[in-house]
């Protein structure tokens, strides 16, 4: 088989065709089961197709293509050629939809790879590629031929040839609606067979098209003297307009613009085209998601000793690159983005394209404003708030070569790109990298295979590297490349943050009258507060009295607060004092989280909303509270506390619209808000110089949670947070607050020790055989009953222990089966095995998995 990459100049006998639609399951993939709340899935094979003289020396690899299919017609996209078919009897493709390919061979070859190294069916990873609006679907019309009824027709055949007689050709879709009866298929075969009727296929426009809006041409200049001016007032007045607009010129002009402009109609210049004084016209509109905005240019600052050491590495690279991904490890505030930026500066001048992830929507607003004041004229944007009309004029503009340097979520890695000579993670430890669904990948290792097929240098950046990647660093893997200290301006740069901020810390008064050359601060303290001892002192507040103090103080100095706590809504869990009830969500059997700004109970898993009961459903006693707590109740403590106070929330809730991220952080960096209250979106890479005091409510949602990352996460999350205050010239202080201040990670959070934190936790894996000393695949059976679940995983169970006996493979071992920590999700319940060793994923990759089984490999959650 050709696979892409090949360079087979002879003409291929077979294209191999991933077909693009959805049929009931009725073929389980070997590894792979439909998604939750799926009774549908998407073709589990790709299919061979015989390449007709028609189209001999026109089919290329990622194209694509009409097919039949069954008694359809499909779309699919050609993913590989083959010189034998594995049936008798093949098809031949019907015809090429675009000769220029939507896939690259570069992006189905790590198509191919994302398959097999993540069990994933071909299919499911070539259509997760494709751009919205690319891929058409086809209707089945039915018609009734010239005739008169015939007197044998059926009952049945009578009243649908009737049908189809009185409201003309209909598709199967119209046609089941109208007729309301189940065999309307059949008859409808009958008719075409009896030659009644006829059926034909008609191709569905797209469902994203070019937006194109109307234009008219400025008339010359003898077109509008004498007797050639049109008599009716409002045209005269039109054409004058364009006359003295055009001055001559031939440019066109978008129709509601010269209607605006001339004071008329869009009438007026219509009637002109009618006379054929002016030319109307259409043209395409890109919707370009960053229209409006405008970018203040910027003067790339000096770079500092520890950049610049960093920097010549990276840059000899990017000259010819060597093959070895970069993690670039530099505490919060030591500049990595000012790197990301000469990075890509030096590609774009090579005539190469980059792709910048970053793990969040949330972040983008602020790296959009990064990247765009830098290359505003090729900067492309690319995550899921995106219209399909942006998504698909974006997607054109990368793939004609307009755009080439592309920012956005993991999706981003798929862009059409040409020419691809750098791929940047920024954040590269955040488990938002894992697509939740399959094909369950993770960006960072397909950002690693995708820059190593393209020949494109890799950079990875982290306050806080993931346990995975340091050890690969350490192990000389990748190059690692280390900035230790805390930039804080150049004296130009601090002298414009005094005028901003209205006021010169004396702390960094001696930096101001120092030497003209980089400079450096220290990382911000962090103070551990035992909240067992505050509530012994009798303080039952959510604010410890340092972190209380620490607000009153940063209030009084007009300073901004960011206050952190990982859980969203008001109170966690709603119990009955009488009979100890708790209240859970019926689909889930978790607790039902109380949100006070709507009055409702909803389940964060799957968005399951009631009422809030005024009696409880279990004893009918009154005495329902609240316990736990969310931003929501934060939110409405911090206005109680501090009325003065400009108070902004940003987490989940608030973030619903399209444009939300940025309207709240525009807000705070403007300084209208004084202190911005939200979950673990705030924690990640955001540049606030106002911030002088981050306050981390309580650092035990995540310590306890029986998940191998949860300390590692706890410990990233604390320092990322941290990383927020002190980042100008006013200083800072973080405050955390915790019921276990003694765990290793609150600790190593304290000092900012990653050292020591890896350290530790690496020996604890090693103890363990967890990653990185081995590998770890997940298997999620999904069912509608607890029994049948628990059947289903005992069952693969005792399959799997035999097959590694079997084949001697006494270096996995396999953990389980155990009900999930959420057994029950979505109304469906849940056990997991997890195979654990050197390459697990050989034990599954023969093997037929029943219905409802999920695999995740390399999961970054036990959960």
């Amino acid at each position: 088989m050709t696979q892409p990459g090949d360079d087979s100049s002879a003409q291929p006998r077979y294209a191999v065709v991933v077909v693009h639609t959805r049929v009931q399951r009725r073929v389980t993939s070997p590894v792979e089961a439909p998604p939750d709340e799926e009774d549908v899935s998407h073709l589990t094979r790709a299919f061979h197709y015989a390449v007709p003289e028609r189209l001999a020396g026109e089919v290329r690899l990622g194209q694509l293509v009409w097919v039949p299919f069954g008694k359809r017609y499909l779309q699919g996209v050609i993913v590989a050629f083959d010189e034998h078919a594995p049936v008798e009897s093949t098809r031949d493709l019907d015809q090429i939809v675009d000769p220029e390919p939507v896939l690259s061979a570069v992006h189905l070859e790590l198509a191919h790879w994302i398959s097999e190294y993540y069990l994933t069916p071909i299919h499911q990873v070539v259509l997760m590629m494709l751009p919205p609006g690319v891929a058409q679907e086809v209707d089945v019309v039915v018609e009734a031929l010239p005739q008169t009824a015939p007197e044998k027709a059926t009952a049945a055949q009578a009243r649908i040839l009737s049908l189809l007689q009185r409201d003309g050709p209909l598709t199967l879709r119209q046609l089941a609606a109208r007729a309301r009866q189940k065999n309307y298929r059949s008859v409808v075969d009958q008719l075409v067979h009896h030659g009644w009727a006829a059926k034909r296929v008609r191709i569905r426009p797209p469902a994203v098209r070019p937006k194109l809006e109307p234009v008219v041409r400025a008339p010359s200049a003898r077109s509008a003297e004498g007797d050639s001016l049109p008599r009716a007032p409002r045209q005269r007045q039109a054409l004058e307009y364009l006359a003295g607009r055009a001055a001559g010129n031939s440019d066109w002009v978008p129709l509601a613009e010269a209607a605006e402009g001339a004071g008329v109609s869009p009438a007026a210049f219509r009637a002109l085209a009618a006379k054929g004084l002016v030319e109307l016209s259409q043209r395409q509109v890109w919707r370009d998601p960053l229209a409006g905005q405008s970018f203040v240019p910027v003067t790339p600052p000096e770079l500092t000793p520890d950049q610049e050491a960093v920097w010549r590495v990276i840059a000899r690279d990017l000259e010819a690159p060597q093959g070895r991904p970069f993690l670039l490890q530099g505490v919060t505030g030591s500049g990595k983005t000012e790197i990301y930026l000469r990075a890509v500066q030096r590609v774009l001048a090579q005539g190469r394209s980059a792709i910048v992830l970053v793990p969040e929507i949330a972040l983008t607003p602020q790296t959009i404003r990064r990247f765009g004041a830098r290359f505003p004229a090729t900067l492309a944007v690319w995550h899921s708030r995106l219209s399909a009309g942006e998504r698909y004029d974006q997607w054109q503009r990368m793939r004609s070569g307009e755009l080439r340097l592309v920012v956005g979520s993991r999706s981003a890695l798929f862009s059409p790109v040409r020419d691809l000579g750098l791929v940047i993670l920024d954040e590269e430890h955040e488990s938002s990298y894992k697509q939740p669904r399959a094909p369950r990948y993770h960006a960072r290792d397909v950002a690693l295979r995708l820059a190593a097929l393209s020949g494109a240098t890799c950079m990875l950046g982290s306050a806080t590297p993931a346990l995975e990647s340091a050890y690969r660093a350490e192990r000389g893997e990748w190059v690692h490349l280390v900035m230790p200290r805390r930039v804080m301006a150049h004296r130009r740069a601090l002298e414009d943050q005094a005028r901003q901020l209205q006021r010169v810390s004396t702390r960094y008064q001696a930096l101001l009258d120092g030497p003209e050359e980089a400079m450096y601060t220290d990382l911000p303290p962090v103070e551990v507060v035992d909240m067992r001892a505050e509530l012994r002192a009798g303080n039952r507040s959510i604010f410890s009295r340092p972190l209380k103090r620490a607000m009153d103080v940063a209030l009084a100095a007009g300073e901004q607060i960011i206050l952190f706590l990982n859980r969203r809504g008001d109170a966690t869990f709603i119990l009955c004092r009488d009979c100890g009830y708790v209240l859970k969500c019926p689909r889930c059997d978790v607790p039902l989280t109380y949100h006070s700004a709507v009055d409702d109970l909803i389940c964060h898993h799957c968005n399951y909303i009631t009422f809030l009961p005024p009696q409880c459903p279990s004893c009918w006693g009154g005495r329902i509270r609240f316990f736990g707590l969310g931003t929501q109740r934060v939110e409405r403590i911090v206005n109680e506390e501090y009325p003065q106070a400009r108070v902004v929330r940003w987490d989940l809730d608030t973030t619903g619209g399209k444009m939300d991220h940025e309207r709240i952080l525009d807000r705070f960096i403007r300084g209208e808000a004084d202190i911005m209250i939200g979950t673990q979106m705030i924690a990640k890479g955001l540049d606030l110089p106002r911030v002088t005091l981050v306050g981390v409510i309580t650092a035990d949602t995540m310590i306890n949670l029986p998940d191998l990352r949860a300390g590692e996460r706890t410990f990233q999350l604390l320092t990322q947070v941290a990383g927020r205050a002190g980042r100008s010239i006013l200083g800072g202080r973080v405050i955390v607050q915790t019921y276990a201040p003694e765990h290793p990670a609150v600790q190593a959070a304290r000092t900012h020790d990653y050292e020591g934190f890896y350290r530790r936790e690496i020996a604890f894996r090693r103890e363990h055989w967890y990653p990185p000393m081995s590998q770890l695949v997940r298997l999620i059976y999904v069912g509608t009953s607890e029994e049948s679940a628990r059947r289903q995983a005992e069952r693969l169970y005792r399959a799997l222990t035999l097959k590694i006996a079997r084949l001697g493979l006494e270096e996995l071992g396999l953990i389980g089966p155990a009900p999930a920590f959420f057994p029950r999700l979505r109304g469906k319940w849940r056990w997991h095995i997890v195979v654990r060793g050197k390459e697990p994923a050989r034990l599954l990759r023969d093997m037929q998995l029943p219905l409802g089984w999920r695999v995740d490999v390399d999961p970054v959650s036990l959960l």
